[in-house]
């Protein structure tokens, strides 16, 4: 009996100890990656956001004990946020509302050392108590300047200074803000503590304090941020046992949904773990299998002579099993080394890293120990082969496994997406996230059947044809199947993982571009605090962006048709300017919204509006023209020193053109009944323009009321409580563009009517279904309607005294994001598709994907050098048969090769049909829950990409499984030398 030399056992152990290594690291870096990305994402959705996005605030009544209520209220924050939290508590007390310049205002006690964050855009911050600052925002619409001073009432303030938009007046003002948003105020009025408490306490002001709290981003991971929104939602009932009353507490600031934002993020990647590792891992186990298989095969005379001297079977196996654990040591704890290296994790994965640690050390083991025992077990028996037992435990393994695939697949499938309801949330269906892995890896199998059953199919046609190379390989196949079906399952599962990852990568790509373009709608996006993004907002923006334009987009979740849906509301030229490319059907969804907006147009170019106005029995004068933009802007223009109107130059486009929205007249009469007030003519450079004959007079002296029921010429009946009178074209039908998803909710169709009410509070009015979209950009719901800002401009005429403010505007790709940001409110912020903070964080599945299809890959041609391995030993009777016959060594080389590389090629084809079938069905469910919000999902896959990461590999496999195949199978005779 021949023992095998010890350098065999050396090559099999050194295998062993490879695919420990690898399998260790691929578990240590695919969770590493998952942790580093969802801690990458939460770091980046708070520094990205600011204001309310990203802060809390908490507002009480103010005590008569300050110092007692802050110190109760920092010690309940401290005492519900996480330790590792570096959080920053700012204090201010408000008050308000009262009157300020032109309007009303509240005020914020501070001190000068509060405002050293805020930059100043005009003067410098206050030094005394008499002095105060305010944001140039708020100035502006107060009619306040620096150097002006303010009566308060119980104090006067001089005004020295006026800060501008920045995150940090944003973060220090949201909530304070918010108290005052109903109100209408304007703010705040910085002033010293003790202004806010003479104030107060003189005109009987309600006093508030705010405490406001923002994460530190750089300090943060997601556990920390999800332990803040958990501490945030016990901070009631800490400040209760605290003895602070809080029954007029109030809470303000959004960083609880924005957790739940980064927890969907990290939900996602959570849920491409196992399609990354499932197929890695078997390949391993099955691997490591083929390498145990062989170092017991090398001991089997040794295990025999051991067996016959009457050594016990559990210390034969114990032997056996104890060579393969250093093997498995060694490979693990390189494996984990490199990985820690290249990825370093964070220290919570410190016990799963452990746990891969020994699972790779003892994998090994244990296999062996099966292997040998079973050995020793056949010891005793009297015939060899395969006992019936253990041909039975593989097809009810096989089976199982189909089961399971089949399980996860139909789980897949109903539920559209590898997320759903945790107990805390969204997080990985525990049977779906399975479905993509199990149905590759199963279709696998089965296609590693057709090469079996080909050869069997064709021996005979090879035989008949005298083809006696064919002929042998069909014979060598049927009778080592298990040679031939290792190959094309390793090589099919890691091509098949090869391909699903490029298929993912691309249909992704595509995918969330699109959802990002949907939800964003332009490349730059203001997104506004309410409707604050008000016309002299918006002449800022244009005028420090070199003259480009902006265009407003009102957006409002409603009920239309007894439906819940998104009514937007848009120009057509806006979207087909400023539209992200990535919205589908744009083209058709412009011209399909186009309607005729109301108002006379002005001829490009014009530089001069005059208007003549007609009274009788009072006074009137033109005091403002209100123009209209191609993209639904709108802007005051007052009359200079000769009652002439200058047109501003128009910044839409070379095409782009004024439109007359409104004219508004000054008047005054003391007759009670029987003024009248008319525009008789206007010219732009002499050239007359018509109102029309359905103009609606709106009185705006207090809230806007439409002073006729049906629209008429431009004239009307004044009396003296009238001071104000807006003349507004009024628009015809409306049409609207609907969303695929409305259209099947609501069941309606193209040229059906909608009943739209266009503005807050107004009624209802028919509008046509021109078109049906896939989505609509902008809208929050995927059921939404989509109506022409510039038609629908007239009903917000009509609708509001003052010149009505947009919830957010879209930019040109061309604008200066920091100079946008430096003359906005603080309540707005810039977003849009250049700022999708989400990409970064969810792109990370693509990797993951990809290093798990590498090491599968990795882990298939170790396997293919074991099945060459043991194909070699199963074959030496059958080479000595066909040297007997003549056939030298190279035409056994030859044969070999043929096989080899047959069944390489088979794996190859096998496992690329078994990805895209997997693609097909289940890449749409699972991209679906890797988007910011719902598209339809179409599956694609860049050809050039998905050839450079397949061919490569079907090179290297083809070429390692010849080169194993051209070893010798028995030792050559001397004429064979």
């Amino acid at each position: 009996m021949r023992l095998l030399p010890p350098s065999s056992r050396a090559v099999f152990e050194g295998m062993v100890a490879l695919v420990a290594a690898v399998t260790t690291a691929l578990t240590v870096i695919v969770p590493a990656l998952t942790v580093a990305a969802a801690d990458a994402g939460a770091r980046s959705i708070v520094s990205s956001g600011s204001g309310a996005d990203t802060g809390l605030d908490l507002a009480l009544p103010a005590s008569d004990d300050p110092g007692g209520q802050d110190e109760r209220v920092r010690a309940a924050i401290v005492e519900v946020m996480p330790a590792a939290a570096r959080v920053t508590v700012e204090r201010v007390e408000i008050a308000g509302l009262l009157d300020l310049g032109d309007g009303r205002g509240y005020l914020a006690g501070v001190s000068a050392d509060d405002l050293e964050a805020l930059p100043m855009a005009e003067g410098r911050r206050p030094s005394d108590a008499n002095e105060a600052a305010l944001p140039a925002t708020a100035a502006e619409a107060l009619g306040i300047a620096v150097g002006d001073d303010l009566d308060l009432g119980a104090a006067r303030v001089e005004v020295t200074g006026l800060w501008s938009s920045s995150r940090a007046a944003a973060d220090r003002w949201f909530g304070v803000r918010a108290a005052f948003a109903e109100g209408g105020g304007e703010g705040p009025l910085a002033v010293a503590p003790g202004v806010v408490d003479a104030v107060a306490e003189a005109d009987g002001l309600d006093r508030s304090v705010h405490w406001t709290l923002h994460p530190d981003a750089a300090a943060l991971d997601l556990a920390t941020l999800q332990g803040m929104a958990a501490g945030w939602r016990a901070l009631p009932d800490a400040l209760a046992a605290s003895g602070e009353d809080t029954s007029a507490l109030e809470t303000a600031g959004a960083l609880v949904p924005t957790t739940q934002i980064a927890t969907t993020r990290a939900a996602v990647l959570e849920a491409a773990e196992p399609v990354a590792l499932l197929a890695a891992v078997l390949a391993s186990v099955g691997v490591t299998a083929l390498f145990a298989a062989l170092l017991v095969g090398a001991g089997g005379a040794e295990r025999r002579i051991r067996w016959a001297r009457g050594q016990s079977s559990a210390r034969i196996v114990g032997r056996e099993a104890a060579r393969a654990l250093i093997p498995g040591v060694v490979g693990a704890v390189a494996g984990a080394g490199v990985a820690v290296l290249a990825v370093p994790p964070p220290l919570a994965l410190v016990p799963a890293i452990g746990g891969a640690l020994v699972l790779g050390a003892a994998a090994p083991v244990a296999l062996v120990a099966l292997l040998a025992a079973d050995d020793v077990r056949a010891l005793t028996r009297v015939e060899g082969g395969t006992p019936a037992a253990r041909r039975w435990g593989a097809v009810i393994a096989a089976s199982v496994f189909l089961l399971l695939a089949a399980a996860t697949t139909a789980r897949l499938l109903s539920l559209g997406s590898t997320l759903g309801q945790g107990r805390s949330g969204t997080a990985p269906d525990p049977l779906a996230v399975l479905a993509p892995a199990a149905l590759l890896l199963a279709l696998v199998l089965v296609g590693a059947a057709v090469p079996l059953w080909a050869t069997r199919r064709l021996r005979e046609r090879w035989g008949a044809r005298g083809d006696a190379g064919r002929f042998l390989s069909a014979v060598g196949a049927t009778r080592r199947p298990l040679a031939l079906g290792a190959t094309v399952v390793l090589v099919g599962a890691a091509a098949g993982q090869l391909l699903f990852a490029a298929m993912y990568q691309t249909t992704w790509e595509s995918a969330s571009r699109t959802a990002v373009a949907l939800q964003e709608g332009a490349t730059h996006r203001i997104a506004g605090d309410g409707d604050d993004l008000t016309p002299a907002v918006l002449d800022r923006v244009v005028a420090v962006s070199a003259g480009a334009g902006a265009a407003p987009v009102w957006s409002a979740n409603t009920s239309i048709a007894a439906r819940s849906a998104s009514l937007v509301t848009a120009a057509p030229a806006a979207l087909a300017a400023l539209a992200d490319p990535a919205v589908p059907d744009l083209d058709r969804l412009v011209a399909a919204l186009r309607a005729e907006a109301p108002g006379a147009e002005v001829a490009r170019g014009a530089t001069t509006l005059r208007v003549e106005v007609g009274a009788t029995d009072a006074e009137s004068a033109a005091a403002s023209v209100v123009l209209l933009d191609d993209w639904g802007r709108i802007t005051a223009v007052a009359p200079g020193a000769d009652g002439a109107f200058t047109i501003p130059p128009v910044t839409t486009g070379a095409e782009g053109r004024w439109r007359v929205a409104a004219v508004e007249l000054a008047v005054q009469t003391p007759a009670a009944f029987g003024a009248l007030v008319s525009i008789d003519a206007m010219t732009a450079d002499g050239d007359p323009l018509d109102l029309g004959t359905a103009v609606m007079p709106v009185d705006i002296t207090g809230d806007a009321i439409d002073m006729q029921p049906d629209a008429g010429p431009p004239v009307v009946a004044v009396n003296s409580d009238i001071t104000r009178v807006r003349f507004v074209p009024v628009a015809g039908a409306a049409s609207a563009v609907v969303s695929r998803a409305f259209a099947e909710a609501a069941g309606v169709d193209e040229g059906d009517t909608l009943p739209l009410a266009l503005v807050p509070g107004a009624d209802a009015r028919g509008a046509r279904i021109s078109a049906i979209v896939p989505a609509v950009p902008g809208a929050a719901l995927p059921s939404a309607v989509l109506v022409d800002a510039t038609a629908v401009t007239a009903d917000r005429l009509r609708a509001f005294s003052s010149l009505p403010g947009a919830a957010s505007a879209w930019l040109p790709a061309t604008a200066d994001p920091a100079a946008v940001a430096a003359v906005l409110p603080d309540g707005a912020r810039l977003a849009g598709t250049a700022r999708d903070d989400g990409r970064a964080v969810l792109s990370t599945v693509s990797a993951l994907l990809w290093s798990g299809a590498v090491g599968t890959g990795v882990l298939a041609v170790a396997g293919l050098a074991a099945v060459a391995l043991g194909a070699r030993r199963a074959r030496r009777s059958e080479a000595v048969s066909l040297r007997a016959i003549g056939w030298d060594a190279a035409a056994r080389r030859r044969l070999r090769v043929r096989e080899a590389a047959g069944g390489a090629a088979a794996g190859v084809i096998v496992g690329v049909a078994s990805a895209a079938v997997t693609g097909v069905l289940l890449l749409p469910a699972v991209v679906t829950g890797a988007l910011s919000r719902a598209v339809g999902v179409v599956v694609t896959v860049d050809p050039i990409g998905a050839t450079a990461a397949i061919v490569p590999f079907a090179l290297v496999a083809v070429a390692g499984a010849i080169a194993f195949a051209i070893a010798d199978d028995v030792p050559r005779r001397g004429s064979e030398r």
